[in-house]
């Protein structure tokens, strides 16, 4: 039977982020979330509590950072509703909610990388505006089921007080990426940016920005430098004409130095004159 709980703030805060993330550790939850709490035990109580209620459900399975398999949450069938009542929106999978699939680690990867970079952002006076996750940042731009766009989530950065923002295109790299794969992503981002005013205006209805967007970045961020330097190489090999085409912005970092100075000169902006100098975004 479903117990009925009243939601306290940081309830509603993890709710949310679950709908954002769709797979959040404990660790995480205790550490950045659920942090009112004077112990961990009474932390792991109230996501006991929760999960009795039907808003979240936990898997046992296997993460980097545990001796052992530990929690993994995600949102269940109460928890989406009452994300979609405070929100006026969700855009939820059952099929999260009933298997674990093999991309949770990715995931986590991804979840600590936005947190990163909203902590880095207030120490400098900026703000990380807001983080759509791949299931609302996907976008079909053309006629063809192959004119799609799926980062794996849009990071909208800028001063604090500013309409003046940034979108990022992430794509956190799980491994070595495949060459194909890497220049295909290009291509669709050119594809889609340059397109222009019309396309932008209707991107931005599919996901329902709440702060506007006035410059657009592709940003690939693999786990090491080998693997951002083959990057660099794999973008690098499309013939010159081609690449003459691509107008974008395409970034390449490693992740290591997105933990320590996400906001420094750390990006390698691939296609300008200089990709080896390393600059800010």
């Amino acid at each position: 039977m479903k117990k009925y709980i009243t939601l306290n703030e940081q309830d509603t805060d993890l709710l949310i982020k679950l709908h954002d993330f769709i797979y959040i550790d404990s660790n995480f939850i205790v550490e950045h979330i659920l942090t009112n709490y004077a112990d961990r035990k009474y932390a792991m109580n109230r996501l006991r509590l929760l999960e009795e209620s039907k808003h979240i459900k936990s898997f046992t399975v296997p993460m980097r950072g545990y001796e052992k398999p530990g929690n993994l949450y995600t949102l269940d069938a109460f928890g989406v509703e009452i994300v979609e009542e405070l929100q006026g929106f969700s855009k939820w999978q059952k099929k999260w909610t009933t298997d674990v699939p093999a991309w949770y680690q990715h995931q986590l990867m991804l979840n600590r990388l936005v947190l990163s970079y909203t902590k880095q952002a207030e120490e400098l006076g900026l703000a990380v505006k807001e983080w759509i996750p791949e299931a609302r940042g996907t976008f079909q731009y053309g006629k063809s089921k192959s004119e799609v766009i799926k980062p794996d989530g849009v990071l909208v950065v800028g001063e604090a007080d500013s309409e003046q923002n940034i979108g990022l295109f992430i794509e956190l790299e799980r491994s070595v990426a495949k060459r194909q794969n890497t220049l295909q992503k290009i291509i669709r981002y050119n594809a889609f940016l340059k397109r222009g005013k019309e396309t932008l205006e209707k991107y931005d209805i599919h996901v329902g920005f709440e702060e506007p967007v006035l410059d657009w970045r592709v940003l690939f961020i693999a786990g090491n430098e080998t693997n951002t330097k083959k990057t660099i190489r794999d973008i690098l090999s499309i013939p010159g004409q081609e690449r003459s085409h691509i107008k974008i912005p395409v970034l390449a970092a490693n992740l290591e130095e997105t933990k320590k100075d996400a906001f420094g000169d750390i990006y390698h902006y691939v296609l300008s004159e200089s990709p080896d100098v390393k600059r800010g975004l």
